[in-house]
């Protein structure tokens, strides 16, 4: 095998690894979000709950589901199990799982930068934990910004409907449940943009210009992606809530990243071959990753 070839199966080895850890993580994170007392005092007073699975009723994400019932659902609203016995269930599952995408995000976050680690140079590897609690702030505010502005202003926005047509305010639970989590969980996801953002830029992957020439058919892109998955049924102006935001923390993302980019790297010389950015190994046109120190050189 070329050296080429092992140091990218070493890659693809090491892409595992990383993807290993997050889904232990993420397995761990979800066992304990599903059992997990919202009142441990009470649960271990009546242990007997377990037998019966009534420790259901006094768990986090029991805690979580009435709190959006009181929060975002309107008064006179009723939610029913439209579609079986078994909705409730996939309900609560669902919700286990987004509360613990919220949690594992700073070790998502982690492990993500660290797989591109060997290719950093020193002052590239300074961006890791600012990269890390960039992305779990931004995806907090985000989740934060879907459930307390999005998700109420959706249903604000379509409770008139119900009065003028004369339907009933019986809601299948699983479409409203599923609605928030949609909406919770992709404006979270949105709103770390700017961080990637930011990074590739730091990292000379994208230059500021780029984002300058496109602006255009960046922020088309954005908007009909907010408008496919993120405010579902909310109208133009639900999308225009949440389109704005984003295109702020980019734009700032854009301006601070250029600001803190520095002096660009020097022009190569007339008749010199590249040379790897790390060890300074001579490379040919082909290398994907340097054949001495095997890190990327893309």
């Amino acid at each position: 095998m070329s050296s080429e070839g092992f140091r990218f199966s070493e890659h693809i080895s090491e892409l595992r690894r990383r993807l290993k850890v997050i889904f232990i993580s993420f397995v761990v994170v979800l066992i304990i979000v599903v059992f997990f007392p919202a009142n441990p005092v009470q649960q271990a007073e009546n242990a007997g709950q377990y037998l019966n699975l009534q420790f259901l009723n006094n768990t986090v994400i029991a805690a979580f589901l009435h709190r959006v019932i009181a929060d975002i659902l309107p008064h006179g609203w009723t939610l029913i199990a439209a579609s079986g016995i078994g909705e409730a269930m996939e309900i609560y599952f669902v919700a286990s799982i987004l509360i613990t995408i919220v949690l594992c995000m700073p070790i998502i976050a982690y492990e993500t930068y660290k797989f591109i680690d060997p290719a950093l140079t020193k002052d590239e590897r300074n961006l890791l934990y600012p990269f890390v609690a960039s992305t779990s702030a931004l995806f907090a505010v985000g989740v934060a910004f879907g459930y307390f502005v999005i998700s109420k202003f959706l249903v604000i926005a379509l409770a008139p409907f119900f009065t003028a047509t004369g339907t009933s305010f019986l809601v299948d639970s699983g479409a409203f449940y599923y609605v928030i989590f949609l909406i919770i969980g992709a404006t979270g996801a949105s709103f770390t943009a700017p961080v990637f953002v930011y990074s590739l830029i730091r990292l000379r992957v994208l230059s500021p210009e780029f984002f300058s020439k496109n602006r255009v058919i960046i922020y088309f892109i954005v908007w009909v992606v907010t408008g496919l998955f993120l405010t579902p049924d909310g109208g133009p102006l639900l999308d225009l809530v949440i389109f704005v935001p984003i295109v702020l923390l980019i734009e700032a993302a854009v301006l601070l990243a250029k600001h803190n980019l520095g002096e660009s790297p020097p022009a190569k010389q007339a008749g010199v071959g590249p040379k790897c950015a790390h060890c300074g190994a001579k490379l040919s046109q082909m290398n994907l990753f340097c054949p001495s120190c095997g890190r990327s050189v893309a």
